[in-house]
C-alpha cells in the first residue's frame, strides 16, 4: 500500500532551510512514522492473534527514493552503454538535480516482517482459507488521517531541528 503526501509547499520551504541532506531526511522519516503509527496501531488491533506473532510483526519503516538519474542510467543502457557508463550518467544527472536544489523524497512502508511470512495468506486468504485482512482495513480507516497528521507533525519537527541547529552553532 502506498501512500504519497504532496502539496505540502511550505513545509518544504522551511525543510529546506535545514542545510544538510541528511537533517532533512531524518526530519521526513521521524514526521512520517509518528504521522502514521495509529495506522500500524489499527493493522496490529486488526491483526487474527493465534500465537501473537503476526500482530507483533506489524513495523513501520522509512527509505530515501532518490528518482533521479534512474531514467539517465536506463537510457544509456538502452543505447547500448556499458554498466560504468550508465552509472557515470547516473551520478551526473544526481550532482545536476543537487545543484539545481532538487531533493530526494522519503517513502514510508508498513507490514509484518519476514518473519511473519504467513501474513499474506491471512490478509488475502488461500484456496483452504478464507481471507482475513487487518492491512487493509487499517489503510482505508487512517489514511486520510494520517494525511491530515503529516502536517502538523513534519512543521514541528522542522521546528525541533531549526532550534537544535541554531542552539548548535
Amino acid at each position: 500500500m502506498k501512500l504519497r503526501v504532496e502539496g505540502l509547499r511550505d513545509l518544504e520551504r522551511n525543510l529546506k532551510n535545514i542545510e544538510k541532506r541528511g537533517t532533512q531526511k531524518a526530519v521526513l522519516r521521524r514526521a512520517l512514522k509518528k504521522a502514521a503509527e495509529p495506522m500500524r496501531k489499527a493493522a496490529e488491533t486488526n491483526a487474527p492473534v493465534d500465537t501473537g506473532e503476526l500482530e507483533g510483526s506489524i513495523k513501520l519503516g522509512t527509505k530515501v527514493v532518490n528518482e533521479v538519474g534512474r531514467s539517465a542510467y536506463a537510457a544509456t543502457m538502452k543505447a547500448g552503454g556499458t554498466k560504468s557508463e550508465a552509472v557515470g550518467a547516473m551520478r551526473a544527472a544526481r550532482r545536476a538535480a543537487k545543484a539545481s536544489g532538487a531533493t530526494s523524497f522519503v517513502e514510508l512502508f508498513m507490514g509484518p516482517t519476514k518473519e511473519a511470512f504467513h501474513a499474506k495468506f491471512v490478509e488475502f486468504g488461500t484456496r483452504h482459507m478464507a481471507p482475513d485482512p487487518f492491512m487493509r482495513p487499517a489503510f482505508d480507516a487512517e489514511a486520510e488521517n494520517t494525511i491530515h497528521r503529516l502536517g502538523p507533525i513534519l512543521m514541528a519537527e522542522i521546528e525541533k531541528s531549526i532550534r537544535r541547529i541554531s542552539a548548535r552553532g
